[in-house]
C-alpha cells in the first residue's frame, strides 16, 4: 500500500484534531497546596511562525534576548486552562492583558516550559512521550 492509499483510509476529522497536553507548574502547586496543571493546545503553524518572527530584528538577525517574549506570546495563544483571556482573572491580579497575566503566573523557566510544550504540540519541537500527555 502506498502513502496515498494510507492517507485515503484516514478520517479527515482525525487530522483536524488539535493536539493537547498538560504541564504541572510546581511553584503554583506549592502555593495552592494541590497539583496545578496547566492545559495547553497546539497553535496553527502560520500563527506559530508569526510569533517566532518576533525574535528577529528589522535586518532578519536573530535576537535571543526576545525568547522570553516569544514564550509569553506562545502561552497566551496556547494555554487553554487557566484562561489567560478571562477578564475577571486578569482584574484579580491587576493585569490589563493576557500577556500581563501570563507574566504574573509563570516565572522565568516556567514560561519557557509552557512555551516548549506548546512548541511540541504544534509540531515544531522534538516530541517526548514523557512531557506530552494527551
Amino acid at each position: 500500500m502506498n502513502l496515498a492509499e494510507k492517507l485515503m483510509k484516514l478520517d479527515r476529522k482525525k487530522l483536524e484534531e488539535v493536539p493537547t497536553g498538560e504541564i504541572e507548574i510546581k511553584r503554583l502547586s506549592q502555593l495552592t497546596g494541590e497539583p496545578f496543571t496547566v492545559k495547553c493546545r497546539a497553535i496553527p503553524g502560520e500563527r506559530y511562525t508569526e510569533i517566532g518572527s518576533v525574535m528577529t530584528d528589522h535586518k532578519g538577525k536573530l535576537d535571543l534576548g526576545k525568547v522570553y517574549r516569544v514564550n509569553t506570546l506562545l502561552a497566551v495563544e496556547g494555554v487553554v486552562e487557566p484562561d489567560l483571556r478571562d477578564a475577571k482573572l486578569q482584574e484579580h491580579f491587576g493585569c490589563k492583558t493576557p500577556k500581563d497575566l501570563a507574566e504574573v503566573l509563570f516565572q522565568g523557566g516556567e514560561m519557557s516550559k509552557v512555551g516548549d510544550l506548546i512548541t511540541e504540540l504544534s509540531g515544531f519541537g522534538e516530541e517526548s512521550d514523557n512531557e506530552i500527555k494527551n
